[in-house]
């Protein structure tokens, strides 16, 4: 377990970079988050066993970027292990989560906390993005509720909240709701059902805190870029994540009412045989639309 250590106060934000054979993209990325007009902030990378030139260029960085923290996981640990320990090593009280192929706009950071310091009852606050592939404009993501009243529906109406995964968050609010959880469902063919959807699972999790008061907020405002490369269109694992997605619903029912949840495992188990031929259907339905959308952001009408 390699890292540099800082050793001023604890800062007000901690930035984590979840980095896996990210070489080709992640020194961009830290010069955008390097760039913030919102100084007090600390850029937390950790590795997870990449295989290319990752960590030389982290470790590299470090004399170039004050804010810059490396830690290396012992191995490919995955996504949700990897967040999760960004979560326990962050030093900052205010957590925010940036993939290591995205690009941050100068005012990110300065944006987002003063709309989280706007309101003590704010827990999350994120914000538009613009998906773009190499020089390409795609769109504009525009996920998560505006305001106090939007996010109230979803919470009284027991809705999956669906938030990007660049939010500014209370570290101790994701603690309290549990974290990235890990070792859902270990199987014979070692698919990492907890790195399917993990940061919706955070979310809605979070998200019970609304029985308190507490809500997200999305501002309607593009604050960074969202790589969307051409590979990302892959429908292969898309049935994982639709699995996964239904359970996080189901689980999230279940709290609401006062029920245990289920396990994934006991989940899938108890599904019907019209449940799993509606589950295919809507599988089919959501790669279609997926394919759909990108093609029509890149004039591909055909």
């Amino acid at each position: 377990d390699k890292g540099h250590i800082m050793t001023n106060p604890a800062p007000a934000i901690s930035v984590i970079v979840c980095c896996y054979n990210a070489a080709q993209t992640i020194e961009a990325t830290l010069d955008s988050l390097n760039v913030q007009s919102f100084a007090d902030y600390e850029i937390l990378a950790i590795d997870d066993g990449s295989q290319d030139t990752t960590v030389r260029l982290l470790h590299d960085r470090v004399s170039q970027h004050t804010h810059l923290r490396v830690l290396e996981n012992t191995g490919n640990l995955g996504t949700a292990a990897t967040r999760q320990r960004g979560l326990e090593e962050a030093r900052a009280e205010l957590v925010l989560f940036f993939d290591a192929d995205d690009l941050a706009l100068p005012n990110m950071l300065e944006r987002l906390f003063e709309t989280y310091r706007s309101d003590p009852d704010i827990m999350g606050v994120s914000c538009y993005a613009e998906y773009f592939d190499g020089d390409q404009a795609l769109g504009v993501q525009k996920v998560g509720a505006e305001s106090r009243e939007d996010f109230l529906w979803f919470y009284d109406n027991s809705k999956l909240y669906f938030q990007s995964v660049v939010t500014l968050c209370s570290r101790q609010c994701a603690l309290a709701a549990g974290g990235f959880r890990r070792d859902i469902m270990p199987n014979a063919q070692d698919i990492r059902y907890e790195d399917y959807a993990e940061d919706l699972d955070l979310w809605c999790r979070m998200s019970d805190f609304g029985a308190q008061g507490h809500y997200f907020l999305t501002l309607p405002e593009v604050l960074f870029r969202y790589r969307k490369p051409l590979d990302s269109l892959s429908t292969r694992n898309l049935p994982l994540m639709q699995i996964k997605m239904r359970w996080i619903k189901d689980c999230l029912r279940r709290r609401r009412a006062g029920q245990p949840e289920r396990t994934l495992a006991n989940f899938i188990a108890s599904r019907t045989v019209w449940q799993r031929f509606s589950d295919w259907r809507g599988d089919e339905a959501a790669g279609f639309y997926k394919r759909a959308g990108f093609a029509y952001a890149r004039r591909n009408f055909l």
